[in-house]
């Protein structure tokens, strides 16, 4: 009686929060459909569906991009998928259990404000969601009788409903002076003719979500982003590929840098990239410190120890490749002792800076709270979604796709050093190492240059696997794009090139010896292809191990490159 009585007063509020000049047909779709699925939708002799929920998304994109100051033209993407999620048995036993291929059906709807045409994709997709459902269900009745799972958690934990309802987002923006500002900052590689390859891209990304589900949850927000991102990429003399990129992000059109800011990121990368050609090969192997700068130290984090900060569900079965290996070690020591980390995905900006990746509701509806990951190096929780973990029986609305997933990651120092202290441990642990030079690394390589670009969609229909970075206690992080031997006799920099990382294991964040007082946000994209934001320090590890990468690549051109014959300078590029 007090959870129906509880039901009733959510909906007469939602109605009431409704816009009264306007019916919010898709809303009215998928709760009409809803109520139908819970009460009729049944299989022979298969149960109701005790849960169901939709996320539908309405994304609009807009794109442009530009090579050699070529014409840029607007690209627009309009698209809509549902998510249905069916869950037949009970909070306790259910469908459903941890699996990197939970909630991965997308299926395309209508694009209009049409009732009938939302409510037939909705009526569609769940019936192929509960015959799912019941096929998970039968086989986790048939496992779990022939293997004795001791403690088993339940699979679903209580949440209290959600209404929330904010107005919808449209595209907007000014077509011809992103067009002008891609072709023109594009153009400025015309004056670096070593270079093979380069483009300047601009996207604007409007996500209009609603999410109901029949707990009484009904939550309608939006989103925006907003990057441009330059890429070039060149080869050295011996053959070995060179590349960098440097992408700028925003929840705002109107504070992204200006062009004046852009054409100088432009300048230097191309700059870089050139100088990048002609750089030392690394010829030897190296076992000491390596100092983590800017966007490396961002990446490092992201790479090999963010996706053990979620994802703690146990998976039902030993066939799933990801179990976390930090599950035993809350209240244990993970990072320096004086690192604390925190995930808050209700952040939106950092020292002026905006941040990417935040919410305000996960996708399993839940509110995303602000979580103490690491305290003084001690392992205090994890990031989690709706399935219920040893340390924590409720979510902390941290769900993506239904795991446990981190959103906004910022690291800090207790005891921060400035750059004349970082000096005097460089030169202690180099010494240690019997080194008279240590690594620096400053960038390091992303899975996909073009991967910001790239649309929300991980699949368009049917069922597709998302990809996360799996938990693992070891891992090779990407190779680096920058870094340099810092010699320790007259503090000069030695560029290199062609160095790549032997597996990393997460003992050497244990490692972390200090870290500066210069915090800063980067955007970092991980395996999910969710852009999102990592505030970190640059900070030092005692001992890494790097090899020279091995000489197996393509000869280079044997001309030169048409563009050095069209001009000796660089040409000036204005807005």
């Amino acid at each position: 009686m007090k959870y129906l009585f509880v039901f009733v007063y959510i909906t007469m509020f939602w109605l009431w929060a409704l816009p009264s000049n306007a019916e919010d047909y898709v809303m009215k779709a998928l709760t009409d459909e809803m109520d139908r699925s819970t009460k009729t939708l049944r299989l022979d002799t298969h149960p109701l569906p005790f849960f169901l929920s939709y996320t539908v998304k309405e994304v609009n994109q807009a794109t442009c991009y530009s090579c050699l100051g070529s014409e840029a033209k607007m690209q627009y993407d309009c698209r809509r998928v549902i998510s249905p999620n069916v869950k037949i048995g009970t909070y306790e036993f259910n469908s459903s259990f941890p699996s990197t291929n939970f909630m991965d059906y997308h299926y395309p709807i209508a694009v209009d404000d049409n009732y009938n045409a939302v409510r037939r994709e909705a009526w569609l997709a769940t019936d192929a969601a509960y015959k799912h459902a019941i096929t998970n269900f039968e086989w986790k009745k048939a496992y779990l009788s022939d293997h004795n799972l001791p403690d088993r958690l339940p699979d679903t934990t209580r949440e209290q409903p959600v209404i929330f309802s904010m107005p919808g987002e449209t595209l907007s923006l000014d077509e011809s002076k992103w067009c002008k500002l891609v072709q023109n900052l594009s153009e400025i590689f015309k004056g670096y003719p070593t270079l093979q390859k380069s483009k300047v891209s601009f996207m604007a990304r409007t996500v209009n979500r609603w999410y109901v589900n029949n707990e009484g949850s009904r939550i309608r927000d939006a989103r925006k982003l907003f990057t441009v991102t330059i890429w070039a990429n060149g080869q050295a003399a011996d053959g070995m590929p060179v590349s960098d990129h440097d992408v700028v992000a925003s929840t705002d059109e109107a504070t992204l840098p200006d062009f004046d800011h852009l054409k100088k990121m432009t300048e230097d990368l191309a700059k870089r990239v050139t100088e990048l050609r002609t750089a030392k090969k690394a010829d030897e192997e190296y076992c000491g410190p390596v100092l983590f700068e800017g966007q490396a130290a961002a990446e490092f984090f992201s790479q090999i120890m963010a996706p053990n900060l979620g994802m703690a569900e146990e998976p039902l079965t030993s066939h799933e490749n990801w179990r976390n290996p930090l599950t035993k070690m809350v209240g244990r020591r993970v990072l320096s002792k004086t690192l604390n980390v925190i995930d808050d995905p209700q952040l939106t900006t950092f020292a002026g800076t905006p941040l990417i990746g935040g919410y305000k509701y996960d996708d399993d509806g839940v509110m995303g709270e602000r979580v103490q990951l690491v305290e003084n190096g001690m392992l205090k929780g994890f990031c989690q979604s709706r399935f219920p973990t040893r340390q924590k029986a409720k979510s902390n609305g941290h769900s993506q796709a239904g795991l446990g997933v981190h959103s906004i990651l910022q690291i800090s120092s207790s005891k921060p050093v400035t750059r004349d202290e970082l000096k005097a441990r460089i030169i202690d642990l180099a010494k240690d190492a019997g080194l008279d030079y240590i690594l620096v690394v400053e960038k390091l390589c992303v899975c996909n240059s073009y991967a910001f670009d790239e649309n929300l969609f991980v699949g368009q229909s049917g069922n597709q696997t998302l990809t996360f970075d799996m938990p693992a206690y070891s891992s090779r992080p990407t190779d680096p794009i920058v870094a340099y031997r810092l010699y320790l006799n007259d503090g000069h920099k030695e560029p290199l090139r062609g160095l790549e990382f032997k597996d990393v294991s997460l003992r050497a964040f244990r490692d972390i010896d200090v870290a500066l007082d210069n915090s800063a946000a980067y955007v970092v994209e991980p395996a999910d292809h969710v852009t999102k934001t990592l505030i970190t320090p640059s900070y030092l590890v005692r001992e890494l191990e790097l090899s020279p990468m091995k000489p197996e690549h393509a000869a280079p051109p044997k001309l030169s490159s048409p563009l050095a014959s069209i001009s000796e300078t660089k040409p000036e590029s204005k807005q």
